[in-house]
């Protein structure tokens, strides 16, 4: 399933091989121009003194304006249009290994630590978040749709994932939302802006479903809603989430590749933020009709991977793995962190 409104295309059949349908989470945006002025340019000539003393010695400079021109020119209007097509994509795959590097279970496994040696009181770095409390998940988790077309297959794997990756870290009972309307996720996020988090070190947050330019949502009734306005306000404004780390991981697609410029008022204060989503700006993303998103599964196996260093270093490890596997989709990364964000601390 790909952009709000695409046809589905269905995959081809081929002999002794099994196709798997990867589509992209998006929604149609028209193309804008851009007009360019361009003025140059001022030449002068500069003059240095310098003068010593005993303690030190001082420069002064001089600049004499020579003479200035300046040139307005209008070129020809631009047509941005999206990097690459989006068609409907069909992947043959070794049935007996499919997508062998998006099955985190084994790596899960491999840094568990059971719930009877969990050590909650390890000593802190200054340089670190304390995260000696529980975390608070959120999760809204959107695949199935008023409109069938757009409902999105294979996310249910995305959803389990999160489950067991979450069952390795001290959380409070996972607070998951599935298909809500607009309304219902306002009346959510209200919730969360009210809510006591004196006894939480910090908040994660997990969206699923498809997205459009501005990082706009869409909900189960088609209707779309702002990650910035309708998620990360509500949770900033929260007094009883501040100097604590609220970590936000989003699977949608963040347009077509078009170009797009937009500013909204921010009120309440924006520090110790971090963000992962899935493409970057006015991009795409790639779902895998049965095992799920590319980078959602691939974000929460590194996590857990390399949960003992600091979490911004995910990142690189995800755009290399997206290259390596010659995914056209670019992970990308926000943060306002103001120290280490380690995840094996929630251990």
């Amino acid at each position: 399933m790909g952009c709000a409104g695409s046809k589905h295309q269905e995959p081809k059949k081929e002999k002794k091989k099994s196709t798997t349908e990867i589509v992209t989470d998006a929604r149609v945006t028209s193309t804008s121009a851009l007009l360019v002025t361009k003025e140059t340019k001022v030449t002068h000539e500069v003059y240095r003194t310098t003068t010593s003393s005993s303690n030190n010695a001082r420069t002064s400079q001089t600049i004499t304006t020579a003479g200035n021109t300046t040139t307005t020119t209008n070129l020809p209007t631009r047509t941005y249009t999206q990097v690459y097509e989006r068609p409907t994509l069909t992947r043959s795959v070794d049935a007996s290994r499919p997508f062998s590097y998006l099955q985190p279970a084994a790596n899960f496994q491999a840094n568990a630590i059971s719930p009877a040696s969990r050590n909650t009181t390890q000593p802190v770095k200054s340089g670190t978040y304390d995260l000696s409390k529980n975390a608070y998940v959120l999760v809204f988790h959107h695949d199935q749709f008023k409109n069938p077309k757009n409902n999105r297959e294979g996310s249910a794997n995305d959803m389990k994932q999160i489950k067991e990756f979450c069952q390795h870290y001290r959380c409070d009972r996972l607070d998951i939302n599935e298909n809500k309307t607009k309304a219902e996720v306002t009346r959510k996020m209200g919730e969360i802006s009210r809510k006591d988090f004196t006894k939480n070190s910090c908040l994660i947050v997990f969206i699923m479903s498809h997205g459009s330019a501005n990082d706009t949502i869409m909900a189960k009734d088609g209707q779309f809603y702002s990650f910035q306005d309708d998620v990360v306000e509500y949770c900033t404004s929260n007094r009883t989430l501040n100097d604590k780390p609220k970590l936000f991981v989003l699977q949608a697609c963040r347009g077509d590749a078009t170009m797009v410029a937009d500013a909204t008022p921010s009120m309440s204060y924006k520090g110790d933020i971090i963000i992962f989503q899935s493409s970057y700006q006015g991009a795409v993303s790639f779902r895998d009709t049965e095992s799920g998103s590319f980078f959602m599964q691939a974000f929460l196996r590194l996590a857990h991977e390399h949960n003992s260093e600091s979490i911004v270093k995910i990142n690189p490890l995800l755009n290399q793995e997206f290259t390596n596997k010659k995914i056209r989709q670019t992970p990308t990364l926000m943060t306002t962190l103001r120290k280490d964000l380690i995840l094996r601390h929630l251990l």
